[in-house]
């Protein structure tokens, strides 16, 4: 920025660039305003007016003089007394600030760590993602502790067919001993009779 620069904006004249954007925003709200309230009714106005002097929504020149504008159609109207509008605000000048060394090291070494934390969180966050995928394909690909437990209670279950088909065989032998003994029992007891 030059010394002694001066910009003109909408008939306004401004110290530095920051005054200007600021001025330029204010002239986007302005205008905004203009499009979306009944500036006829005196209570919209009244109480659009107010409202911006409350918030400090407008704080340039550009801004104070749209201010003036609601208070002079309200006050022109005659129903509206002075003492109900709020007093206009002072133009506030942005001034640049002037940072010492010490400040640009420490605001240098804010953004180093600010950087160093985005790369860090980055970092942690894909670790994260890699480590859910691996849990994902551990329980669920093909060498899962599912499919290792599936498979044991089938070599289990195919131990359990073996002993049962052998006891099966044992019984259907115990009973053919036993319908034997029964037919040796029927016979001797027919031949004591």
């Amino acid at each position: 920025m030059e010394k002694g620069k001066v910009y003109t904006y909408q008939g306004f004249t401004f110290q530095s660039e920051e005054e200007l954007a600021e001025a330029k925003k204010e002239a986007e709200v302005v205008a905004y305003i203009r499009s979306q309230a009944d500036l006829g009714n005196v209570k919209t106005v009244v109480k659009l007016y107010n409202r911006l002097i409350e918030k400090g929504t407008l704080v340039t020149v550009l801004g104070i003089a749209f201010l003036q504008e609601l208070r002079s159609r309200a006050l022109d109207t005659g129903t509206v007394a002075e003492s109900s509008l709020k007093p206009l605000p002072e133009p506030v000048k942005k001034e640049k600030v002037r940072l010492n060394p010490k400040m640009t090291k420490e605001r240098k070494l804010l953004e180093f760590y600010k950087e160093k934390s985005k790369r860090l969180t980055f970092t942690v966050v894909v670790l994260c993602i890699v480590i859910v995928i691996l849990f994902a394909i551990r329980l669920f690909g093909t060498a899962s502790p599912f499919a290792d437990h599936e498979q044991k209670v089938l070599d289990e279950y195919a131990g359990w067919k073996e002993e049962l088909t052998e006891w099966d065989e044992r019984l259907h032998l115990w009973e053919d001993q036993l319908t034997e003994w029964e037919k040796e029992l029927l016979q001797r007891e027919q031949e004591l009779q």
